[in-house]
């Protein structure tokens, strides 16, 4: 795995490198050095030189040394944001969404298009043992359905979680649903009715789209920033100018652009939503993947009036085969909860026992360490592989945390007719039409990251970029 001890001393050289310690034909520290000021064996230190070596940035000369073969500078610029002015719009784009959720499920062929974890984490391993611990300890899980809003141990655990987001809620204002996808689906149910509008940024995660299609609703779209998130004035025109009754983002690593919104705005969101009595569904599915070490907070660490209805899941952190989620739905307790219950009843109550006791013991903690150092590690692997192989015009989104960065390919590409290409030959991702109902974005792609780099998926970024460079330079050229 990348978190190994050498790959921390190969990334922790790769950094020298980038910064300009260590420029091309530099001779690196001899392994006995570098193992000495590492303090690790000289082991550890010839495997970190021969994955560097592998990839590129480093050779051997015999009876000579490491030397530096090449400097990796990022030339790629953030993606350009979208000057169209709101206007609601019915979202339609199920059949594109349903072809790449299908392909992807079958597992056939390299995968990156789905923003799912790693799952060769050892957290997995643990989990699947504390199922069948409890399965088989217990006499019965529960004495029939268990109540809607969860069970109280594990909703006890989300609370003291949520402290780190700058959110203080007792047990009794959070309820259980399964996944993230659910617990939004119960918030548009008692925010609106067919035909309202409801406000998204753009580009927007492809499932809040199919909420808003399934409800009959109407999507706005809020021009975003790949830097600073949803635009505050233009949210502010939409607010003025259309009866918006619901507002959805995903403040913290927001999917598909990866952006991280400043607390600042932040604030000014909350207090934006609060002159206009509006509501706003909170994404907070990435918050505990930050590349760093402080915790974002979310944007309900801002609301006083409950406006906020903040939602997650395990599905990022630990795996969406749980369907554990939860919703803090502020001054919408009561209707949230009477929803679900229409809906579901009440949550399988196994998943809850098992990660109750995963999340007391701590083991979740050093999951998330592992796992924000291992997303990082693939992030500037996927950002040296875009910058090796795709033309120079090429934008990409940089994240500071997440699972998922955003392409902005030269706007002769047609992304969805590269996504049928690449399929063809085993390679998925994400087309950016599926990620906005204004026929934006065909020009773009989003790419999973999370997932180990092998042999095989760099090949898959160099032919992609080979492809996208042909179609840049021939426009009778035809992806298909």
């Amino acid at each position: 795995m990348e978190s190994n001890l050498y790959s921390k001393i190969a990334e922790h050289v790769r950094d020298q490198i980038r910064h300009g310690l260590f420029d091309a034909g530099d001779k690196l520290p001899s392994v006995r050095t570098l193992a000495k000021q590492q303090q690790v064996s000289i082991a550890t230190v010839n495997s970190a030189y021969t994955l560097l070596e592998s990839r590129g940035l480093i050779e051997s000369r015999p009876k000579s040394g490491y030397y530096v073969l090449r400097t990796t500078e990022d030339k790629l610029k953030q993606p350009t944001q979208i000057r169209s002015l709101p206007k609601p719009r019915p979202a339609n784009i199920s059949q594109l969404i349903m072809q790449v959720q299908r392909d992807a499920a079958a597992r056939n062929g390299l995968t990156m298009s789905s923003a799912i974890p790693n799952l060769d984490f050892p957290i997995v391993g643990l989990m699947k043992k504390t199922f069948t611990r409890i399965a088989r300890q217990r006499g019965y899980l529960g004495n029939g359905y268990d109540s809607p809003e969860g069970l109280p141990a594990f909703r006890q655990q989300i609370a003291r979680r949520a402290i780190d987001a700058g959110v203080y809620v007792s047990p009794d204002e959070i309820i259980t649903t399964a996944g993230c996808q659910n617990a939004m689906a119960l918030c548009l149910q008692v925010l609106t009715k067919p035909g309202d509008i409801v406000a998204v940024e753009s580009p927007a995660y492809y499932g809040l789209l199919q909420l808003i299609q399934a409800y009959g609703l109407r999507a706005m779209e809020i021009p975003s920033n790949p830097q600073t998130g949803m635009s505050l004035e233009a949210l502010k025109l939409a607010l003025h100018e259309w009866p918006v009754k619901a507002v959805m983002t995903v403040g913290t690593f927001s999917n598909p652009m990866g952006t991280l919104m400043p607390d600042e705005h932040k604030r000014e969101l909350v207090a934006l939503l609060e002159r206009h009595d509006v509501a706003l569904v909170e994404d907070d599915i990435y918050g505990e993947l930050q590349f760093g070490e402080v915790r974002p907070k979310a944007i309900k660490a801002y609301d006083t009036g409950g406006r906020v209805l903040l939602c997650s899941s395990l599905s990022k952190t630990v795996d969406p085969q749980l369907r554990l989620g939860w919703v803090m739905p502020g001054r919408y307790l009561d209707q949230i909860t009477h929803q679900k219950f229409v809906n579901s009843i009440a949550s399988p109550t196994l998943p809850q026992l098992v990660m109750t006791e995963i999340l007391s013991m701590g083991a979740f903690d050093k999951h998330l360490r592992l796992a924000r150092e291992t997303y990082r590690q693939r992030f500037e692997r996927l950002t040296e592989l875009v910058n090796e192989h795709f033309p120079p015009e090429t934008r990409m989104s940089k994240p500071q945390g997440g699972l998922v960065a955003w392409l902005e390919l030269p706007k002769i590409v047609d992304a969805t007719a590269l996504y049928h290409k690449a399929h063809d030959h085993g390679i998925l991702f994400a087309p950016g039409e599926m990620f906005s109902v204004s026929g934006h974005y065909r020009n773009c792609l989003r790419l999973s990251y999370a997932q180990g780099w092998s042999r095989e998926r760099e090949q898959a970024i160099a032919l992609l970029g080979h492809w996208v460079s042909e179609l840049a330079r021939s426009p009778s050229h035809s992806a298909a």
